[in-house]
């Protein structure tokens, strides 16, 4: 006889309790969950709820005494996001591969190995994708020991690494030649196989706790849209500890929007094959001696407190000794806008990969760089990947609060969540920010309707048809054609 699955009753939290467990939460693994992510976080409630037969009340007292440490890491893995993908950068795996490992290797005394760290490596893509490219430029017989070091906070999400199992979209970025080369058919997946896994040691972490041992002296640590989903100080006193574990000259990989600009001013940041790395700087006035003699490139003094300088490096994909290589400028202002027009160009031509790769282009202090994580933002939403759409919004307020696009896309967001109020708050900001914006006032018309209030929704389309009267009915206004918009606020106003 067939049983039905049991559904747990619904979960509601008022904005008092939701900002109280979503601090708890934050204060335990760092993920400061976003309004729009409310939904989440009552759907872990319930399934632990009724799992426990506790009450809610009861249940917020169990988590937030330190006897319930286990249960509140049970609901932080239930609401954290753990999907990647393989190659999820590929400009620095290129970095990686064609300068980087190389310059390791003749840093480091013979027979002493390169230590790498995935921290907050999730479901293991990004610590195998680490893995094969270390294969693929040093050989399967390697010239010298490699050792990845990959940690979560989420067990669950490390079971599934050590399995090594994978298929769908996390493979997407895979290679016909890589498949074949370090995978295994499996049923209707890939297993990685054993030459991958031999580089690779999962270990469980937390990043908010003490560091072990293991990870003081790493070369390069990957830790790629972790920080984007904390508080500023969190995010911080991160990068603080990161830098502890470095040696100089180490290697910090961070996401696009997880630019160290107004964070921490230990690192330069350095162009390398089109990707932007950052390398931690000698102390003040207490110059480090090298272990080797052979010749690195030159960093150029710093020129203002938190805002990592940029050494641009010419790839070189040759596996011999290369020369030094001699510090350029950064990109012009005239480069950054044609990237960032070119990629919203693409964008609208329904070119997501290539946009991403343009968009990782633009150096992370640039003026530009808070547009171009609003088009990042908006590949992200349209792809429906709605907390990572946010977080980058977000990070690109944080840098410039003045950006209107960024509030009209996380009140779009809000919208489409059901969280009226927090979209009419987003889209007034907007609106405020840039009056004269007709995207604006269709979206917050659309959120007034939404939300009951009428006359000021019927208010909006019109200010929404007078805005839009100064363009062509086949003009496009962050990819929306003028004459449907048009055409829609009419209805709305019953025209």
């Amino acid at each position: 006889m067939a049983h039905d699955l049991f559904v747990p009753p619904p979960v509601r939290l008022s904005p008092e309790a939701f900002d109280r467990l979503r601090t708890l939460l934050a204060d335990y693994s760092g993920v400061y969950l976003d309004t729009a992510q409310q939904r989440v976080l009552e759907a872990g409630l319930a399934q632990r709820v009724a799992a426990l037969g506790e009450t809610l009340e009861s249940y917020e007292r169990h988590i937030s005494a330190p006897a319930g440490r286990n249960e509140l890491h049970r609901l932080a893995e239930m609401v954290v996001n753990h999907e990647t993908f393989f190659f999820r950068n590929a400009p620095q795996m290129r970095a990686l591969r064609e300068t980087l490992l190389f310059e390791l290797h003749r840093r480091k005394p013979p027979g002493e190995p390169i230590r790498i760290w995935s921290a907050g490596c999730a479901t293991g893509e990004e610590a195998y994708s680490l893995a094969i490219t270390v294969l693929e430029t040093f050989g399967l017989a390697l010239i010298r020991p490699v050792e990845i070091w990959a940690t979560d906070l989420s067990e669950l999400a490390l079971e599934k690494a050590r399995t090594g199992f994978y298929r769908g979209r996390s493979l997407n970025n895979v290679t016909p030649m890589l498949l074949n080369r370090y995978f295994v058919r499996h049923g209707d997946g890939f297993l990685v196989s054993d030459a991958v896994r031999a580089l690779v040691r999962f270990e469980q972490l937390n990043l908010l706790e003490t560091f072990p041992p293991t990870a003081y002296g790493v070369d390069a640590i990957f830790c790629q849209n972790v920080t984007i989903y904390f508080r500023p100080e969190t995010r911080r006193s991160l990068i603080e500890r990161f830098h502890r574990c470095l040696p100089v000259h180490g290697l910090l990989f961070l996401g696009f929007s997880e630019t160290l600009w107004n964070v921490f001013d230990g690192f330069r940041s350095r162009e390398v094959s089109g990707a932007y790395v950052y390398q931690k700087v000698n102390p003040p006035d207490r110059p480090t001696q090298h272990r080797s003699t052979s010749p690195r490139p030159s960093l150029p003094t710093e020129t203002r407190r938190r805002s990592p300088s940029v050494v641009k490096v010419a790839s070189t994909p040759s596996r011999k000794a290369r020369p030094p290589v001699a510090a350029t400028t950064a990109p012009t202002m005239e480069e950054d806008v044609g990237r960032v027009e070119q990629a919203q160009a693409l964008i609208d031509a329904g070119r997501i990969d290539e946009a991403m790769d343009l968009l990782r282009s633009i150096h992370p202090n640039s003026s530009l760089a808070p547009r171009a994580l609003v088009l990042v933002a908006r590949v992200h939403a349209d792809r429906g990947e709605l907390d990572l759409a946010i977080a980058e919004a977000r990070r690109a307020l944080e840098i410039d609060a003045l950006r209107s696009d960024a509030y009209l896309l996380i009140g779009t967001i809000y919208a489409r969540q059901g969280q009226g109020n927090e979209a009419i708050q987003a889209l007034e900001r907007a609106r405020y920010l840039d009056p004269d914006a007709a995207l604006v006032s269709y979206h917050l018309a659309l959120a007034y309707r939404q939300a009951g209030r009428q006359e000021q929704a019927m208010r909006e389309f019109r200010s929404a048809l007078s805005k839009l009267a100064r363009h062509r009915s086949e003009d496009l206004i962050e990819g929306v054609e003028v004459g449907w918009l048009r055409t829609t606020c009419e209805q709305h106003l019953g025209m």
